[in-house]
């Protein structure tokens, strides 16, 4: 008897420190992502599911108020992986960043604008005020692509302003301080039951974007293949829940955590989330080509020291394309391919 107690007083002393010393050792990765909003909810149901550690990195994801200062920390080698849209991304390349787009996880604009209740058109925006969060940032190259397919020249036609993340817009919005408002999905829901317009839905615009590529600079993607691939596959696998079925409790639970959506109250915030997402995470998560070529010619329209840049010289596929290869992508995505 005695030494059926000491085993497990053992087991229970030793347990935890063997986790312990097997996160110590696991190479700790960390990503970049922008403030909380349902763009990048699923980072954190990916962590929140243990798919990081599941193959093999620990992971901490830093928030950031935009895009562009997310990369800012890339560049100083405090993050490993930064979230960048094309914009932000080709024009760090400009100024010789060495900067690449390693995969997409969303490859389309996920935006709306909501405005005020007396706009009712996109042509009504002439002479308004529109806040995204910072210049360069996706928010401000989403409004100016939108604006334009209407025939409205941004910074002319309309007025942009910063406003920081999606909160501190759509509050700003509410407080009447600016005309409208780029958001996306729960806002977008949100906003329309307090009287708000849906002036422009960008997701149905067709338009292939790299709004929400994972980006890195070159001498880590050289230096550490297989961290990157791990990366990538708990990335995959992340989305891939979105997709299944039978996680939709657990990911909506992570979802209203991250979001701070009352379960009870805020449940159709959370479905809309989960709803809008699911269909918009790709199931074959490259870095888009086409959608990246868009940004470059937004670039060569706005800056002469542009007019030479090549958009494919930026891609690099070969751990996506790896994993698809191995049968990864196939496994994790299932029936939703």
């Amino acid at each position: 008897m005695i030494r059926f107690v000491l085993f497990f007083v053992v087991a229970a002393l030793v347990t935890p420190v063997a986790e312990t010393w097997a996160q110590r050792t696991l190479p700790t990765v960390r990503i970049g992502i922008e403030a909380p909003a349902g763009t990048n909810a699923h980072y954190f149901v990916t962590k929140q599911l243990g798919l990081f550690q599941k193959h093999g990195i620990n992971i901490e994801l830093i928030s950031f108020p935009g895009g562009t200062v997310g990369l800012q920390a890339l560049f100083a080698g405090d993050i490993q992986f930064a979230t960048a849209d094309g914009v932000a991304g080709l024009s760090a390349n400009l100024r010789g960043a060495n900067l690449y787009f390693i995969a997409g996880m969303i490859n389309t604009f996920p935006f709306s604008i909501l405005s005020k209740a007396e706009i009712r058109t996109p042509q009504d925006l002439r002479g308004k005020k529109i806040v995204i969060s910072r210049y360069g940032s996706s928010s401000d190259t989403a409004v100016r692509v939108a604006v334009e397919k209407y025939d409205l020249k941004p910074d002319k036609d309309v007025i942009i302003l910063q406003g920081g993340g999606q909160t501190e817009r759509f509050a700003a919005l509410r407080a009447g301080a600016v005309d409208a408002a780029i958001v996306s999905p729960p806002l977008n829901l949100a906003g329309k039951k307090m009287g708000f317009n849906e002036v422009i839905d960008l997701s149905e615009s067709g338009v292939a974007y790299s709004h929400q590529q994972i980006v890195a600079i070159k001498d880590y993607l050289d230096s550490n293949p297989d961290t990157v691939l791990r990366t990538l596959r708990a990335l995959c696998e992340g989305l891939a829940a979105w997709k299944d079925p039978a996680k939709k409790t657990v990911v909506l639970s992570q979802v209203a955590k991250y979001l701070r959506l009352d379960p009870d109250k805020q449940k159709d915030q959370m479905e809309e989330t989960y709803r809008y997402y699911s269909k918009t995470f790709p199931t074959k998560p490259y870095a888009t080509a086409d959608g990246l070529e868009l940004t470059a010619q937004i670039l060569k329209r706005n800056r002469p020291e542009a007019k030479d840049i090549q958009a494919k010289d930026w891609l690099n596929n070969r751990f996506m394309a790896e994993l698809e290869k191995e049968g990864f992508l196939a496994k994790v995505f299932g029936a939703s391919r």
